[in-house]
């Protein structure tokens, strides 16, 4: 009677667990003081780059935070030009770990900016399950420091990303009647891309 009693428990705790309402992910993230953010108002979102081994489409992901930062509503998102050549300094120089700081003041000069936006893919798998690892920081031209960071990875074979969509399919995304519901997110490759941009550009908090 008791070892049935158990198996009963066991089952009641797992039903819970099943039912329990999906939860956003935490994820790691820094954001500056309020005064130091304060002058940070016109930004460039510079072209992404990506670990070596990885092989995404940088493009399509910049092109989702770019979207997702305008959503925000606090940045001028200044468009990058064809012809600009300091991003390409700055890029290598945050691969190589070392940010240039003289080609970035020229480029925020150039531009009239308050900081610019780096992006860097650390994991990409488009199928299934997908995932997705970036590094993204926010470099105010003033005090020539990180006033923004976030490093994670958004992986569907872990629980908390599955939680984590599933609570963005319900609070965030747009319904569009697709019969797959959330699950729709891990299936589509663009779609996985808009979400992980909206969850690192969401942890934006300042009050």
């Amino acid at each position: 009677m008791s070892r049935a009693l158990l198996w009963l428990g066991c089952l009641w705790l797992a039903g819970c667990q099943f039912a329990r309402a999906p939860e956003p992910k935490v994820v790691n993230c820094y954001l500056a003081e309020r005064a130091d953010l304060a002058n940070v108002r016109r930004i460039m979102v510079l072209p992404f780059t990506q670990e070596d081994g990885v092989q995404a489409d940088c493009q399509q992901v910049r092109d989702a935070f770019v979207a997702e930062l305008q959503k925000l509503r606090r940045f001028e998102v200044v468009p990058l030009p064809v012809d600009a050549q300091e991003d390409d300094v700055l890029n290598r120089s945050i691969h190589r770990g070392r940010l240039s700081t003289e080609a970035m003041v020229r480029l925020c000069n150039r531009y009239a900016l308050d900081g610019v936006f780096v992006g860097t893919v650390t994991k990409w798998r488009a199928y299934q399950p997908p995932h997705l690892g970036m590094r993204t920081q926010l470099i105010s031209v003033h005090s020539g420091a990180t006033v923004w960071a976030v490093d994670a990875i958004y992986d569907t074979s872990d629980r908390t990303t599955v939680a984590d969509l599933r609570h963005y399919a319900e609070h965030v995304q747009q319904h569009d009647g697709s019969l797959h519901g959330w699950e729709m997110t891990m299936l589509a490759p663009t779609r996985f891309l808009n979400y992980v941009a909206c969850r690192f550009v969401g942890t934006w908090t300042e009050s």
